[in-house]
């Protein structure tokens, strides 16, 4: 598999040579193995979005901004605050982990945090590291972890904001303010979003479903304020609370029903850093990540689902020599869900984790191990096995073995809509291989990929539903992902080829729905003084999918869509900004019966510090 593999990426191997060296990209992650390291020496495949490149794409939400990603799929119902699912390594939406600022903000029914919702605004940056990452994260880091950074105050102090209006009776106001007063760093934002939108559901696929527009509104605050207490002590708070609107639709209530929701998301953390000795760095970190949602049919409540995560995360690193480090880690949560479907539901898991980074000469390792125990189902233990060797200065192989485990969520357990109590956690084992050549701010990274599912859980496609674990699944396949600037032009591709099967409860194997073989993207910028123009192409062959009126299987066709940009930066601090999105108008969906945005033109006129 691994040599088939890397037969189809060989191609992009030999495209380093044409690049020339540019000062040496020396660029810090953290979510790879919990420890800061160099980018270039992340064993994982792990990949960063600066605020840079969230400001090139313009785009308004996560979702939007991660379907250009190497090895993530993004699907979502309708256009801005309609459900969205990720899909990392052709896994499915609950197998994706998804942190802000190192916290669980997730639905306990579903698994799965609300990312419609998370506007890009004051996001400082973002890292994807892929593959199964549990031994550091816990449940449900099968395809690999997406956390998100909040913007830190940092610099002299001043305010900054931008407003937005575009098609769709689009408009946005962001208005902050941030910066350092000395000892103390600070940043506060506030957004409004409002748009019309367009109608979620296709009423030629689903003649029930409300032809109507359907809206969205989303009002977010952020802050962060940090104290240092002399060098080696920092306390901190951040908040994070988004509260959205949303219009949909339904395939089967009638054309005439109006269906909206509310839902309130958020996360507050205190933590405090601290550098006990000179070798032993500590973060204690205790956090509560919410989402409240409440469901309308014709104005009366249908359904809501309210879930809290408590947290309390103590992490520690111990620096034996400057190249050898060890990690120690212990994690507590403690989950309530009061859900309309199945009542009041609480479950607390107890981790402790240990992990070890080091580099002999050209010889990197990484070892990392975890223990879960769920008062509910019992124990998860899992590791990660990571090898990288330094072929040169540029080229650099990797190898890696891991194991992963989903819990069973509450609405696997126990929906009257097949809920099963006896449920099993997911399982997981990956095995990677991996080349990089990385030059100066040139970087281009295939790993291929081999994961295999045990207990994988899934619901009978015909009545009663009821949920239970298959035997396995699998997905293999290759991944490329390439940053960097050729000739003036900054560039951003990704390719990714996968097989994703799964075995349905009727034991025959199909390939996994919304999943394609190939998908990938583009994206190109240039600066002719103080304009950067710029676009980006998305593309996805055909995707199999459930019809959204018979649920039978069917067959989504290929797309090709592309985005253009521009920016002018009237002066160092105030700027101009134009998207044109979806510019050939093309029709397309990602869901069967859900619509996509057509063409729209957004304008922006903003201030920075």
């Amino acid at each position: 598999m691994f040599a088939r593999s890397f037969r189809r990426a060989a191609p992009l191997l030999a495209f380093p040579s044409l690049v020339l060296a540019q000062p040496v990209d020396d660029a810090v992650v953290v979510t790879a193995s919990r420890t800061e390291q160099r980018l270039r020496d992340a064993i994982p495949h792990t990949t960063v979005l600066t605020r840079q490149d969230i400001r090139d794409s313009q785009a308004s939400d996560l979702p939007t901004l991660l379907r250009r990603e190497a090895g993530i799929e993004a699907a979502q119902n309708g256009g801005l605050g309609g459900n969205a699912s990720l899909f990392m390594r052709g896994g499915r939406s609950a197998q994706t982990l998804v942190l802000i600022d190192g916290v669980r903000v997730e639905d306990g029914g579903f698994g799965t945090t609300a990312i419609q919702h998370l506007m890009l605004d004051d996001v400082e940056r973002i890292e994807i590291a892929r593959g199964n990452v549990s031994s550091l994260y816990g449940s449900g880091a099968i395809g690999g972890v997406v956390q998100v950074f909040t913007r830190r105050g940092s610099g002299t102090p001043a305010p900054y904001g931008e407003l937005t209006a575009g098609s769709r009776d689009t408009t946005k106001l962001l208005a902050g303010y941030g910066g350092e007063f000395g000892d103390t760093r600070l940043n506060v934002s506030a957004l409004r979003l409002n748009t019309r939108g367009f109608s979620a559901i296709d009423p030629s696929f689903a003649p029930l479903a409300n032809p109507d527009d359907d809206g969205y509104r989303n009002e977010s605050l952020s802050a962060s304020v940090a104290q240092r207490l002399g060098r080696n002590h920092e306390l901190g708070v951040r908040v994070l609370r988004t509260r959205a609107k949303i219009d949909y639709d339904d395939s089967f209530t009638g054309p005439a029903s109006i269906q909206r929701a509310d839902e309130d998301i958020g996360m507050t953390q205190l933590y405090w850093d601290a550098q006990f000795l000179e070798r032993w760095r500590s973060r204690i970190t205790a956090a509560e990540g919410r989402d409240y949602r409440i469901d309308f049919l014709d104005g009366a409540r249908s359904s809501f689902g309210n879930t809290r995560s408590r947290q309390l995360i103590w992490d520690n690193e111990v620096r034996v020599t400057p190249a050898h480090g060890i990690s120690i880690g212990l994690d507590r949560v403690e989950q309530e869900l009061d859900n309309s479907d199945f009542g009041q539901r609480k479950r607390d898991a107890d981790s402790v984790r240990l992990g070890y980074l080091g580099r002999l000469g050209a010889h990197t390792l990484q070892l990392n191990g975890r223990s879960d125990k769920y008062s509910d189902f019992g124990g998860a233990d899992t590791y990660f096995l990571g090898y990288g060797f330094d072929l040169t200065e540029a080229w650099r192989l990797t190898a890696s073995k891991s194991t992963a485990f989903r819990a069973p969520t509450f609405l696997d357990l126990f929906s009257i809509f097949g809920g099963n109590p006896a449920l099993r956690p997911e399982r997981s084992r990956t095995s990677e291989l991996g080349v990089q050549w990385a030059s100066a701010a040139q970087r281009v990274r295939v790993v291929a990929f081999n994961t295999k599912f045990e207990d994988a859980i899934t619901s009978s496609p015909v009545p009663p539903f009821t949920t239970q674990n298959i035997r396995h699944a699998k997905v293999s396949g290759v991944e490329t992902s390439y940053t960097g600037r050729i000739a003036g032009t900054d560039l951003r591709a990704a390719l990714t080829v996968q097989d994703a099967l799964e075995q349905e409860p009727d034991d025959i194997e199909r390939a996994a729905v919304r999943r394609a073989k190939v998908y990938g993207s583009l994206a190109a910028f240039r600066n002719f003084g103080r304009w950067r123009f710029g676009g980006e192409l998305l593309a996805s062959g055909p995707r199999p999918d459930t019809n959204i009126a018979t649920f039978e299987r069917l067959e989504l066709p290929g797309y090709g869509v592309l985005n253009l940009l521009a920016r002018f930066d009237y002066t160092k601090k105030l700027f101009m900004a134009a998207r044109l999105e979806n510019a050939l108008d093309k029709e397309y969906q990602l869901v069967h019966g859900f619509n996509t945005a057509p063409r729209g033109v957004f304008v922006s006129v903003g201030w920075q510090p």
